[in-house]
């Protein structure tokens, strides 16, 4: 010691921070020489790793849900105002239709109305010959008369054109 001004204390305290160095790196070389303590660590990180990396991946799953929830309940919205237009479009088609139905009804109908009431008319006239026919003369001569053939398909077509009005009124 003779080149060193060093005071006692200062010895002591390079001394103690010699040995705390020492006795870092007589643990250092310990805990290289614990092969089953490293692994026991190893494990420990790893495990730790795992965990950790789990634990993104469960967040990133719920995240990515939740965006697919929301693009779904987005397409749903989507689809069901798609829907509603379609069913909008579909009635005003419908209430179209049914609007051109009644009316050739209606044209079909009054047709159907003046061709009777024209057979009628003709029934009635060819009625009043049948009568007249029948009724003037001698009952021999009546006898004699033969029926008309326009007569039989003038009452023909009034009656059939009686029933048909009656069954389509029904409808």
């Amino acid at each position: 010691m003779s080149g060193d001004n060093r005071t006692a204390d200062e010895v002591r305290a390079s001394i103690e921070e010699t040995r705390a160095d020492l006795g870092e790196t007589a643990a250092a070389l310990a805990a290289k020489a614990d092969v089953k303590a490293r692994v026991k660590q190893a494990a420990t990180d790893k495990k730790q790793a795992v965990v950790e990396r789990t634990q993104e991946l469960t967040a990133a799953a719920a995240e990515k849900a939740t965006e697919i929830k929301a693009a779904a309940a987005g397409k749903a919205a989507e689809v069901k105002e798609a829907a509603a237009d379609k069913t909008a479009q579909v009635k005003e088609a419908a209430a179209d239709k049914t609007a051109q139905v009644k009316e050739a009804a209606a044209v079909k109908a009054a047709h159907l109305r003046a061709a009777t009431d024209e057979k009628s008319a003709q029934a009635g006239v060819a009625g009043d010959r049948v009568v007249h026919q029948f009724t003037e003369g001698s009952p021999a001569e009546v006898a004699r008369r033969p029926v008309p053939l326009a007569l039989v398909a003038a009452i023909v077509l009034g009656g059939a054109a009686v029933i048909a009005t009656v069954l389509r009124r029904r409808r």
